[in-house]
């Protein structure tokens, strides 16, 4: 599913992007790591294979301007370029940037679209920012008004923002917007039988504006973790073998992949453990020297628990954010060369899960 959005909840601008890359050009970086050992090793050599399926669509351009892209990869580095340079400028608005973008030849970004904001002022935790869009239409949404959106994901998107829970009220601060987004879009492939883990999804970014710091902020070091439920029996749950999680170095995002097979009561066997760079448009993996990249593990600021739910009439799927809590931490433990290992999944997230499953299934419908 590809995807580009903008929306503002609670008066917080998040722009969102999915990670496919049509073309055939070389952006991204993936390579198995060991099995066990020293995961950072192997970074150290030269000559891994590039990961060509994935780069970053949600790009930040300077502090208070983000673009995100659909369509030709050339033609997006081209208008982006353009974007890049007018950053210089003392005092850029929309009609400077929608100036440039016209100023470029109508036949190399006519399979572009865009969407951008760029934040014109702070005061407090209220944002002014300007929407801009290339080729994408403006959709009103009762309750949110404004949204930009364009990709084949657009219509699920829009639909799951009219009945999602989190976007009642104005309690939540943008970086609680932008991670229950984020979770929801991860729900939406899941809920179709992929996520960037198994390389049926395409994974996505989300940008918010961090009023404290004046400037654009993505959302990363999220631990991704999948359950199962049967709704007849709402007292056990089940543990899914994949999780992955996302973070930052630098303006690259870094996917730690792992999976694994069950062979006994909390026993497992390692089948794949990987690390994925993915560099923003303008840049490529060779741009990064890796030999400065620090240990990448599963440490994390927050949890996100897809839970599918496996009902008579059906499957549903759940999301839940929890904040990083040591009694909470899924622990793996691995012993000798063979791979095998012991994990530990503390009782009291296993209850967390199932008590809002309860919760979830005894709501009315709607």
């Amino acid at each position: 599913m590809t995807l580009i959005a903008q929306v503002s909840i609670g008066g917080a601008p998040v722009t969102v992007g999915d990670l496919l890359l049509s073309s055939n050009q070389k952006k991204g970086l993936r390579t198995n790591l060991p099995l066990v050992g020293d995961i950072n090793q192997i970074l150290a050599g030269r000559g891994l294979p590039f990961e060509v399926s994935c780069t970053q669509k949600v790009n930040i351009l300077s502090d208070r301007l983000v673009v995100a892209w659909s369509g030709d990869s050339v033609q997006a580095e081209r208008a982006l370029k353009v974007l890049l340079a007018a950053c210089a400028r003392q005092k850029l608005d929309k009609t400077d940037i929608q100036a440039e973008l016209e100023a470029i030849d109508p036949d190399q970004i006519d399979e572009l679209q865009l969407i951008g904001m760029l934040v014109t002022d702070v005061n407090g935790t209220t944002i002014t920012g300007s929407p801009f869009s290339w080729g994408v239409p403006r959709t009103e949404v009762p309750g949110l008004g404004t949204v930009y959106a364009a990709g084949t994901g657009k219509e699920e998107f829009i639909r799951r923002l009219s009945v999602a829970d989190w976007t009642a009220g104005n309690t939540a601060n943008e970086f609680q917007v932008a991670h229950a987004l984020l979770g929801d879009l991860v729900n939406m492939e899941y809920r179709q039988g992929g996520t960037i883990e198994n390389r049926w999804g395409g994974g996505f970014e989300a940008v918010f504006f961090a009023s404290d710091s004046g400037r654009f902020q993505k959302i990363g070091d999220i631990l991704h973790t999948f359950w199962t439920i049967d709704a007849d029996s709402l007292d056990r749950i089940q543990f899914a073998p994949m999780f992955y999680k996302t973070t930052y170095w630098r303006d690259a995002l870094i996917i730690r992949h792992a999976r694994f097979d069950a062979i006994a009561d909390r026993t497992f066997q390692l089948k794949m453990n990987s690390l994925e760079l993915i560099p923003p448009l303008l840049k490529d993996a060779k741009d990064y020297n890796l030999d400065e990249l620090g240990s990448v593990d599963f440490s994390h600021k927050a949890l996100c628990c897809h839970v599918s739910i496996e009902k008579p009439d059906g499957r549903a799927v759940m999301q839940l954010i929890l904040p990083s809590n040591p009694g909470q931490t899924v622990e793996l433990e691995f012993y000798g060369k063979d791979s095998s290992g012991r994990m530990h999944i503390p009782a009291e997230l296993s209850k967390i899960i199932l008590e809002e499953a309860r919760a979830r299934l005894s709501r009315p419908s709607t």
